[in-house]
């Protein structure tokens, strides 16, 4: 038996313009430069999940829908 395993692609870098930062406080430092994206991570009849990263300390989070 084989299994293959495939790898998601990794996304370019971007820069964030000040405008584009959510205006959702960190949980760690508890700034709110904090930058968003939706990823599919579950069966795709199901939500997908919203990733938040800080952009001040890089704590980085999920939120379930």
């Amino acid at each position: 038996m084989k299994r293959e395993i495939k790898h998601a692609e990794i996304q370019e870098t971007q820069k964030v313009s000040e405008e584009e930062y959510e205006d959702i406080k960190c949980p760690k430092c508890g700034k709110k430069k904090v930058i968003s994206w939706m990823q599919q991570t579950r069966a795709s009849d199901e939500p997908p999940t919203r990733f938040y990263k800080c952009m001040a300390c890089g704590y980085t989070w999920r939120e379930y829908s």
